[in-house]
């Protein structure tokens, strides 16, 4: 290599060092700051084996580690560093393995996963009637949401104190049904303890949240003006909701309090994959919008639009976008690896 090129590679790695380190102070994400959001970490699949290519991710609190898997059903807990430990359920080639889903505990993580037509936590193994299709840690209560036969949509809160080794649900929650009549659909993305269901022909949006409200006689209504909402965003503390039309013509913001809703800006049919709200709400941040593979925010007070930059490189769209549950860190995963964007220092831009 020139010396010319060993002085770019040394510039981009110092330039790079300088960025993740302006990073570190863990500013909180909002409209006021979501200008400095930057890409200043990664984690490439191609450094910690050749099965990994599925860009699904659960985030401990502050985005600094990682539940990833391959293909071949191997778990592994990541960092920046590299990884920190990995292991697999299957006891042989021939058994059928599907992981479901993750969360962080205050022990380590916990892991979902369906394993030659049984499902498990971890080693142990979870004796449910329905079918699991998400883990929810609330406040370190445990809760698997699952389908029934029927096709409802059911929670389990877990106990994981069992003698025998099998989990069995403590009780069990019902989402309220939908309206024969006016009938809804349950918006995606958004996780217990709150459900939102949008009805499409009047544009009504019920708003359930457990405990205090995850009953028909419980939840909240809104009329949404342009809708109805078929795709949103909910903020950490569930006070505001993020969301647009079936056209993607206008991006909104819906105050669950006042009932207040802002039309943040036109969107002239641009469509978002991914829509993210922080958490005091001051910013909508989107990701690959009309399939362009960038990341972009809107100020809610003010509408501007902030083209932040383009995230790694994939071979398709992100398989997972998710806040840090600290709300300091945007962390995009695809089939090539995570990209962790933070809040730089004005020098560092």
């Amino acid at each position: 290599m020139t010396d010319f090129l060993w002085r770019v590679v040394i510039i981009v790695i110092l330039a790079q060092a300088s960025l993740i380190a302006a990073a570190q102070d863990g500013a909180i994400i909002v409209g006021a700051n979501v200008g400095r959001l930057r890409s200043v970490e990664r984690i490439d699949f191609a450094d910690i084996g050749d099965d990994l290519e599925i860009g699904w991710f659960e985030a401990n609190e502050d985005a600094s580690e990682f539940v990833v898997f391959d293909s071949d059903g191997r778990i592994y807990r990541v960092g920046v560093g590299g990884v920190i430990d990995s292991w697999t359920y299957r006891g042989n080639a021939a058994q059928v393995f599907s992981l479901i889903d993750a969360v962080y505990a205050t022990g380590g993580p916990l892991v979902f996963y369906l394993l030659d037509g049984a499902y498990f936590v971890n080693d142990r193994q979870l004796q449910v009637d329905d079918f699991p299709v998400a883990a929810h840690l609330i406040e370190q209560s445990l809760f698997v949401e699952a389908v029934t036969t029927s096709g409802a949509t059911v929670y389990h809160e877990l106990s994981l104190a069992a003698a025998d080794g099998v989990i069995r649900p403590d009780r069990t929650i019902a989402l309220p049904g939908s309206d024969a009549v006016n009938p809804g659909v349950l918006i995606g993305r958004v996780d217990f303890p709150h459900a939102i269901v949008s009805r499409l022909a009047d544009g009504q949006l019920s708003v359930y949240r457990y405990p205090y409200a995850f009953s028909v006689e419980g939840g909240r209504e809104y009329r949404l003006d342009g809708g109805p909402a078929v795709a949103g965003a909910l903020n950490a503390g569930g006070s505001h909701f993020a969301w647009s039309d079936p056209a993607s013509e206008r991006l909104n913001a819906l105050d669950l309090g006042s009932g207040e809703n802002k039309v943040v800006a036109e969107l002239g049919g641009a469509y978002a994959q991914y829509l993210l709200l922080t958490a005091d709400a001051s910013a909508i941040i989107a990701v690959n919008v009309d399939f362009e593979a960038a990341v972009f925010a809107w100020v809610v007070e003010s509408g501007e639009r902030l083209d932040l930059g383009a995230y790694r490189e994939c071979k398709r769209i992100p398989d997972r976008v998710a806040l840090s549950a600290d709300g300091a860190a945007l962390v995009i995963g695809c089939d090539t690896g995570l990209d962790i964007w933070r809040i730089a220092s004005d020098e560092a831009r």
